[in-house]
């Protein structure tokens, strides 16, 4: 999961637009033009990954996700702090990150620091509660994971063999493969 910290101002257009409609919604016809603009943003500042499960993800591709559901938090619905690019996940089967979660509370939210809950299983690429972890954060983790789904096979395929390519690297090849490669952050503890 990306440790998401805004280092832009939010767009100049979403705080227009708030000031503009206050009480409006997501799905407002004005708002149609302002939502390219903040998921692009959004896509640079997570360097083309998506918030959750880590994939390549297009300025054009995806969703801007609220972090915490606009539908349980109404006033968060605008806060450039609450929003993220996600991916939409595969449109077969469970799927996976923003719009498997729907209205599900995070307990472990894409931020600064979250990496730490989390650990990736070399063998199978697997996301798991990090060793060390209270019984509590353990289940905070493991909900999270759930929730997203960020043990879908296809993501975890492709996170196997990030991991066993990284196992095999020097610490400096290593630094450099990890700046360019999908899953960074969730492979850092590798």
């Amino acid at each position: 999961m990306i440790e998401l910290a805004h280092r832009l101002a939010e767009p100049a257009e979403l705080r227009q637009h708030r000031t503009a409609n206050p009480g409006g919604t997501w799905n407002d016809a004005e708002f149609g033009a302002v939502k390219p603009i903040v998921r692009h943003q959004l896509n640079r500042e997570q360097e083309g990954l998506c918030v959750y499960c880590e994939t390549e993800l297009g300025e054009d591709e995806g969703h801007v996700e609220h972090i915490k559901s606009k539908g349980l938090n109404p006033p968060l619905t605008f806060v450039y702090d609450n929003l993220a690019h996600s991916c939409n996940g595969p449109t077969i089967g469970p799927g996976h990150c923003g719009h498997r979660k729907k209205r599900q509370v995070l307990t472990i939210e894409p931020r600064p620091g979250c990496n730490r809950f989390f650990s990736v299983m070399i063998l199978d690429g697997r996301v798991v509660a990090a060793s060390g972890l209270t019984p509590g954060e353990a289940q905070q983790a493991t909900g999270t994971v759930n929730i997203l789904g960020l043990n879908a096979a296809s993501l975890s395929w492709q996170r196997k063999g990030y991991a066993n390519a990284i196992i095999h690297l020097s610490t400096a090849d290593k630094a450099d493969f990890l700046a360019t490669i999908p899953f960074r952050w969730a492979l850092r503890s590798l």
